[in-house]
């Protein structure tokens, strides 16, 4: 599959159409409530589990996507995993499942996907839990692993929720499509092992993990989205941003989230403005964003966010004259949350655009 850039174009959606939206999510809390979970619930985060079988009679059932993606960004390289499943589960001619995975180094893409017709897999309803051809992804008292392994590369990654989970509102896009969203790891801290042709590496640093679920068209949307972990003394924060147009109008915004709150900045309060622009194997990308906003939350407390993104590197995903760049930034800016404020500079993160202007 080239470029995980293209299947990843459903992020960051806030609800526009009420009446769809609870009806959506009145599903979502039926699995909640079942009895069956309410006990796991209390260990594990149930908004990780697999979500397939809650909608599979659905007309649109063809159109299914979820996945699990994470990433680990070190000092030099960095590693980017993704497990996926799209169409009718319940049908293998009409289902595409796998697991693919990106080892960013100073030298370019290391890249592997397992993914073929008739692939074994084994999907969790109670906790992130999903086995596909052998290769895991899963939660584990608070932590979460995962291990894949392919011929003469292979990747063993642990990472550590430092932020409060947020998200999984199901979100009307336009008719029957809908999308779901999860951050589970907004700011969590991370470690990777990767054997690639008999050499070891080991990655550390900051890690990041979501989930993604609902049934759409595939590449209907334009959007940008980025996420930076920050650390401070007192304390230790990450920014996710995600700008999308809709139908009609502008959706998404900024978040805020730490171990003991999430604050969301919606669009209108929230804006970005590309400052300069570059392009990298023929696809126009912004090189320098500024991204910033302001709103209240609680009883009248104030947040405000004022950042500039700047293009550190690039990396191809995909065929080398045809794969898509994965833009890795440089975050610089200020945060005021409250009575307090938190200057930072030249933060690595990940970040995307698609078809914006």
């Amino acid at each position: 599959m080239k470029g995980i850039a293209t299947l990843l174009i459903l992020l960051l959606l806030f609800p526009f159409h009420e009446k769809l939206n609870d009806e959506l999510n009145e599903k979502l809390n039926e699995k909640l409530n079942d009895e069956s979970n309410k006990k796991l619930n209390e260990q594990y985060d149930s908004d990780d589990a697999a979500h397939f079988k809650y909608y599979e009679n659905e007309s649109h059932i063809i159109h299914w996507y979820e996945w699990w993606y994470a990433n680990v960004k070190g000092e030099h390289n960095s590693i980017l995993v993704f497990f996926f499943t799209f169409g009718n589960l319940n049908n293998p001619f009409l289902s595409l499942v796998g697991a693919t995975t990106f080892f960013f180094t100073e030298n370019g893409t290391v890249e592997s996907i397992t993914a073929y017709p008739f692939i074994h897999y084994n999907l969790d309803y109670e906790k992130c839990n999903v086995s596909i051809a052998g290769n895991r992804f899963y939660e584990e008292n608070g932590k979460f692993f995962i291990k894949y392994n392919k011929k003469d590369f292979s990747v063993s990654v642990e990472m550590e929720a430092k932020g409060k989970a947020f998200g999984r509102e199901a979100t009307p896009i336009k008719e029957w499509q809908w999308a779901a969203w999860h951050v589970a790891v907004p700011c969590g801290i991370g470690k990777a092992g990767i054997i690639y042709k008999g050499n070891e590496y080991v990655i550390e640093g900051k890690a990041y993990h979501d989930h993604n679920w609902g049934m759409a068209k595939m590449g209907f949307f334009e959007w940008d989205w980025g996420e930076f972990g920050i650390e401070k003394l007192d304390n230790e924060f990450a920014i996710i941003y995600g700008i999308v147009k809709g139908e009609d109008k502008m959706k998404g915004g900024i978040h805020f989230v730490n171990d003991s709150m999430h604050v969301f900045i919606p669009y209108g309060k929230a804006n970005i403005e590309y400052l300069e622009w570059g392009r990298i194997n023929g696809f126009k990308k912004p090189t320098k964003l500024h991204i910033y906003g302001e709103s209240v939350y609680g009883e009248n407390r104030n947040i405000s966010v004022d950042m500039i993104v700047e293009m550190e590197k690039y990396y191809i995903i995909g065929i080398r004259d045809f794969g898509k760049p994965y833009l890795v930034g440089k975050a610089t800016g200020k945060v005021s949350i409250g009575n307090r404020s938190y200057s930072f500079s030249n933060v690595k993160g990940f970040y995307e655009h698609h078809g914006l202007p």
